[in-house]
């Protein structure tokens, strides 16, 4: 009887750190992004029926709009913490005006975000193919860029409550009406509505966000919640405000300099344009249809490795690893299909027009470095969750560092000097991905956690609050991120 408890799972029915137990709990989470990634590919897949610059534009304009977005949306998830920890001790009254400070952050930082960006992006596209379509789409995002952090902290207060079902209900809504106005903007209605193209893109992502926050905040605001957590006392107040500012920040900075990284890479292909630019866009929108998977996963691994640690479970961690690595092999034999063996079908949904045999070669080749890339990062999220689920947040932040050396830095000397084909931009991804998966596993294997005291429902609200939104919201955001920080 002992040895059936010790063998049985508080998280699902299912025995702890199976493969069945990681599937139950990570399939919420990779529908979740799944549907926030088809959006993503729905409005790259309709411009690149429309023209492939407004295609080409709109991937490498969003890219650098995550440098904008992310940073904001990482500390406006903060919310989550302390709205759990306000809800767990009683203290509801706080929970209202607790969010309000990351409202208030969200709907201000516009005069934080809008100015550098009008200056940083004629230079950052200066140059390139796609400069005229590249600014229309970066211009008018940042004019929507506030709602992005402010559903990111409206969302907070609902899920910091275990309320999830209407913010599933309310992103199905806006994920539809996104993918519903982006094909009416951008082919338009024949004697109805013009077509806007690229910048009709944008519209409808700029509307569909700013839908998602409306409904959320009328029931944020509706006169049961003020009644029951104080929705309605929205003033400023410091000293709520700065304890999420000061966890938030310098995890926000972190973040930053990752996607910098990302986004000079990005750069590099842009400026390249022709076939380079071809692989950035063709193969981050099949990145951002396909990565769904292993992003959910990590949220499950996180979710059981930390209830593991926590219950002194060490044995069953590698357990779980293994679970993990079987699931990345099922999917990478899944994906095969597509990616190498019928490479011409895949990439015929985002080339409407029949490319030259040279390109086509060079983006069938992209297709096997792209299969590649996901096995990798699959691998990679083995460690990261280990390490994360640990706490091990001082190696975290040293590993960020290197992000350049792995990445930049080999794109740049590989482009530019020993005129690489642009398909070799995702193997030198993958190996990115390899290089990182295998230090954080060496770092696993030190099994650190045997070493520190369970975490303060605290700082385990804090790591599962800043994973589990970044990944949808970097999924809703549009542009591929290569790496978790």
């Amino acid at each position: 009887m002992a040895e059936n408890s010790s063998s049985s799972s508080i998280l699902t029915k299912y025995p702890s750190a199976s493969l069945r137990e990681l599937f139950t709990l990570s399939l919420p989470l990779i529908l979740g992004l799944f549907s926030a990634s088809f959006m993503g590919f729905c409005d790259r897949l309709f411009l690149s029926h429309y023209s492939i610059e407004a295609f080409e534009g709109s991937v490498s304009a969003g890219y650098l709009c995550l440098l904008f977005q992310l940073p904001i949306m990482r500390i406006a998830t903060m919310s989550q913490v302390f709205v759990g920890l306000d809800y767990g001790s009683k203290n509801y009254q706080s929970i209202g005006p607790t969010v309000w400070q990351m409202i208030w952050l969200a709907l201000f930082s516009i005069l934080i975000t809008f100015p550098p960006s009008q200056f940083f992006a004629p230079y950052f596209f200066e140059g390139s193919a796609v400069s005229h379509t590249a600014n229309t789409y970066f211009s008018t995002m940042m004019v929507a860029n506030f709602l992005f952090p402010l559903g990111t902290a409206i969302s907070a207060y609902f899920i910091g409550q275990g309320r999830t079902r209407i913010i599933f209900l309310t992103t199905l809504l806006s994920h539809g009406l996104n993918v519903g106005l982006d094909y009416i903007f951008i082919f338009g209605i024949e004697g109805v509505f013009p077509s806007l193209g690229i910048f009709g893109a944008a519209l409808a992502t700029g509307i569909s966000q700013a839908v998602f926050c409306v409904v959320l905040f009328m029931f944020f605001i509706r006169k049961k919640e003020r009644t029951s957590y104080g929705t309605g006392i929205f003033h400023f107040n410091w000293n709520l405000f700065w304890p999420q500012l000061r966890i938030g920040l310098p995890r926000a900075i972190a973040r930053m300099f990752i996607l910098t990284a990302w986004v000079s890479c990005s750069r590099v292909m842009t400026m390249k344009g022709g076939d380079y630019l071809m692989v950035l866009s063709v193969g981050g929108t099949l990145i951002l249809l396909f990565t769904f998977f292993n992003d959910g996963m990590l949220q499950g691994m996180i979710t059981i490795a930390s209830n593991l640690m926590g219950a002194k479970q060490y044995q069953k961690i590698w357990k779980l690893a293994r679970s993990a690595l079987i699931s990345i092999l099922v999917a990478s034999a899944l994906l095969s299909i597509p990616y190498l063996v019928f490479p011409e079908w895949t990439l015929s949904f985002l080339v409407a027009t029949p490319p030259s045999p040279q390109t086509l070669q060079i983006l069938k080749k992209s297709c096997i470095w792209l299969w590649l890339f996901f096995f990798c990062y699959g691998f990679s999220i083995i460690g990261i969750s280990l390490v994360t689920a640990s706490r091990d947040v001082g190696f975290y932040l040293i590993s960020n560092i290197f992000v350049w050396l792995t990445s930049y830095v080999p794109v740049y000397i590989a482009m530019n000097f020993l005129n690489w084909t642009p398909d070799k931009l995702w193997l030198i991804m993958a190996l990115d991905s390899l290089i990182y998966g295998t230090i954080f596993l060496l770092r696993s294997r030190k099994e650190k956690w045997k070493e520190i005291d369970p975490a303060p429902e605290s700082e385990a609200l804090l790591y599962h609050a800043q994973e589990s939104f970044e990944n949808l919201d970097s999924a809703k955001s549009q542009p591929v991120q290569i790496r978790k920080s």
